[in-house]
């Protein structure tokens, strides 16, 4: 069975790392992107993109012009995984077409639970 690809988008690499061995160890295939423009170039070049892990806070493009870009053309899931946790950015994420919404810091057995499910 082919392993589903997930694009881990956050500007910190020591948090994609993280993110990143957790879903190898769920047997996922992992891209990374270090900010927003980035992640929306791998994401055309890649059409087998299973699901998007995004944060918020990035350079360049931040995860709110991510959403509203990708959701032009594709209906991927995209789970918000940011540091943001006010309700009012949990909503505006959810309202823009991010399908969940994880607050930094997350419980990693969770994550791997929401990415499955």
């Amino acid at each position: 069975m082919e392993k589903l690809k997930i694009m881990v988008v956050d500007d910190e690499a020591r948090m994609r790392k993280l993110v990143k061995d957790f879903l190898v160890k769920s047997n996922f295939d992992v891209l990374e992107a270090g900010d927003g423009e980035e992640a929306v170039d791998k994401f055309y070049e890649n059409k087998d993109i299973a699901l998007i892990l995004l944060d918020v806070m990035m350079p360049k493009m931040d995860g709110w012009e991510v959403v509203r870009e990708i959701r032009k053309y594709s209906q991927v899931p995209i789970i918000m995984l940011t540091a943001k946790g006010d309700t009012i950015d949990k909503v505006l994420g959810l309202e823009l077409g991010a399908d969940d919404y994880i607050v930094k810091p997350f419980e990693a057995k969770e994550m791997v639970a929401r990415v499955k499910a």
